[in-house]
């Protein structure tokens, strides 16, 4: 069985080492987001998951030129930044249709 120590530290100082101890532990399981550069490609699965819309209605944004794809090795991509741009467009022209 390990040592036990005790001290008499005030509870207010007590609390803020605790305080720091878990923050410092938290701050190592926090997950960081995946930083795209924005000349990346995104697969058509993959604007999809983003935005969260079927294969069927990304084949009729990119159709009627709300998204504009790519043919690179055989492969539908579409640029990252577009993809957001579009997206911000998207939810401007919704809140313009309630005003």
């Amino acid at each position: 069985m390990e040592n036990v120590i005790l001290h008499s530290t005030p509870l207010k100082d007590f609390q803020v080492i605790i305080g720091n101890i878990v923050e410092e532990k938290l701050r190592e399981f926090k997950p960081v987001p995946p930083q795209r550069p924005e000349s990346e490609y995104l697969t058509r699965r993959e604007v999809c998951d983003l935005l969260k819309i079927s294969l069927a209605t990304l084949h009729y944004y990119t159709r009627d030129g709300i998204l504009k794809s790519y043919r690179l090795r055989g492969k539908v991509l579409y640029k990252t930044v577009e993809v957001q741009e579009a997206v911000q467009a998207i939810r401007d022209q919704r809140y313009k249709r309630r005003a």
